[in-house]
């Protein structure tokens, strides 16, 4: 883990100073839990989205998965931190990424496995629908946030959104993903929920998603098309 904490610090501080004064940094923390085939898999999310002007934004991203089956020999944790960076106007917004993904046994006696990964986002916002595609280079990814996708959203209004997505979880095995987010105005737009379904051979998932912003109020609609 010094490794990913290393790029993690140096990709803030390579950040930090880009940032444009008219635009504050978006901070987000995410907290999901679910069963993946019956074995729990819990999500601890981190994400920073800085602006540098009007049509260029970067974020860092640390994604840590724990699959807890029983058993250390199949049990593990993943994690994955990534920098990414985006043009965006009003009309979508594509991305590239660098970062690296980082596999651990439960069992200390098997070898932790890292690897660089690559990412390309793309999206492209039609009213109340947006056209989304995501790719990512590692093999395996159980992450609710970066996972090879191509999918289309519905903001069924400004604070809920529905998604539907052909996903892929490694690199034979293909299956849908339906998500429900909403985020209550009640509490100031600070935070959300989402319910994930996702289907697949080896790969059947239900959980739900909490997301807390350590910002300020804007609707889910304008948050997610400002900010991945």
């Amino acid at each position: 883990m010094t490794l990913l904490s290393r790029i993690l610090i140096l990709s803030v501080a390579v950040s930090g100073g880009a940032h444009a004064e008219k635009e504050l940094p978006n901070f987000a923390f995410g907290l999901g839990y679910g069963l993946l085939d019956q074995k729990s898999l819990m999500n601890i999310d981190f994400k920073v989205n800085i602006p540098i002007n009007e049509y260029f934004s970067t974020q860092v991203l640390l994604n840590s998965n724990y699959l807890i089956t029983g058993s250390s020999k199949d049990s593990f944790a993943q994690s994955e931190l990534s920098s990414n960076w985006f043009v965006r106007n009003d009309y979508g917004r594509l991305g590239l990424g660098l970062g690296v993904s980082e596999l651990e046994p439960m069992d200390e006696s098997l070898e932790t496995k890292k690897e660089a990964i690559g990412q390309f986002i793309g999206e492209v916002f039609l009213g109340a629908f947006s056209v989304t595609t995501n790719y990512i280079t590692t093999d395996k990814t159980l992450s609710n946030i970066t996972s090879s996708r191509i999918g289309l959203s519905y903001y069924l209004d400004e604070d809920l959104r529905t998604s539907l997505y052909r996903e892929k979880y490694n690199d034979a095995e293909m299956g849908w993903r339906l998500e429900t987010y909403y985020q209550p105005q009640k509490y100031r737009q600070m935070g959300s929920v989402g319910v994930i379904a996702r289907t697949g051979e080896d790969y059947d998932y239900a959980g739900v998603v909490f997301e807390y912003y350590f910002d300020y109020a804007v609707s889910l609609k304008q948050r997610e098309k400002q900010f991945h």
